[in-house]
């Protein structure tokens, strides 16, 4: 065991300083007091902490929170975590990939500086139908990252369906000062919660992103022209009128609201064999 811990940490010196997958541990007081009230933590709340570290979030969260469950993949880091956690019966640490970690099977929320090099990732695994028990989180991401998933519009099927059933917010940006070793870049702290009403069906997750895409198939064509394999001439109209888009609109264009229309309009009005394949 000890012969892989020094092969683990070798690779993980050679490829990205702290971690293998990129980890910058955050240091500065006030980006943590910031990122733990963005959480709006209660005593009724499970925490899922991932790339706990050393623990400068785990204990904050655990002083609002019932449970804290605290993820770290570095040995090293969850050792020295476990032994300063031995007096808080709220936390547990779990030194395994987040990747592979098991979901919890009730309502969570997540605190997560996450590495940067596996942000997508993590999110693919908590946004889809794994972490159909998660309701909410404040991450650390890279800044350009932050404004990816943040902005109004978008062209990556995958963020759209994310967006139909989760409400993205960037809350702040975050110096690569406050972190150590500073990572190239800076970051931010972005905020996710689940609608309360969705704009799609979780379950028609699959489904969307293959509507999306062969839309965004060329985003700068027309409405008109994107969705004619899905609709006929007239069940095309009732859609538009319905999502209240015009024909000559720009597919890049279309709001959340408007591909939700759209979606929908799909399910009802259109026959199966038209509707796109995933």
């Amino acid at each position: 065991m000890r012969r892989h811990n020094k092969k683990h940490r070798t690779i993980r010196k050679c490829k990205s300083g702290p971690n293998f997958t990129g980890q910058h541990l955050l240091h500065n007081p006030r980006t943590i007091r910031r990122l733990i009230e963005a959480a709006s933590l209660g005593p009724t709340d499970t925490v899922l902490e991932i790339g706990a570290g050393k623990g400068v979030l785990t204990f904050p969260a655990a002083e609002k929170a019932g449970k804290v469950l605290a993820v770290e993949i570095d040995a090293d880091f969850a050792d020295i975590l476990r032994a300063k956690a031995a007096a808080y019966p709220r936390i547990t640490v779990i030194q395994d990939d987040i990747r592979e970690v098991r979901l919890p099977a009730g309502p969570f929320c997540v605190v997560a500086n996450l590495p940067f090099a596996i942000t997508t990732a993590i999110l693919e695994k908590l946004l889809g139908t794994e972490g159909k028990t998660f309701q909410r989180g404040v991450f650390i991401l890279e800044q350009g990252a932050a404004r990816r998933f943040t902005q109004h519009q978008t062209l990556d099927p995958r963020l759209l369906k994310w967006r139909m059933i989760f409400d993205f917010e960037m809350r702040a940006t975050v110096p690569r000062t406050h972190f150590a070793p500073p990572p190239r870049v800076d970051a931010a702290i972005v905020r996710i919660v689940r609608r309360r009403c969705p704009r799609i069906p979780a379950k028609e997750g699959k489904r969307f992103i293959a509507f999306a895409a062969y839309a965004l198939s060329e985003p700068k064509r027309m409405a008109a022209d994107a969705f004619k394999g899905i609709f006929t001439s007239v069940q095309l109209g009732t859609a538009f009128k319905n999502a209240k888009v015009m024909r000559e609109q720009a597919v890049a264009s279309l709001s959340l609201d408007q591909w939700a229309a759209l979606f929908h309009a799909m399910l009802r009005y259109a026959p199966p064999y038209r509707w796109p394949n995933g």
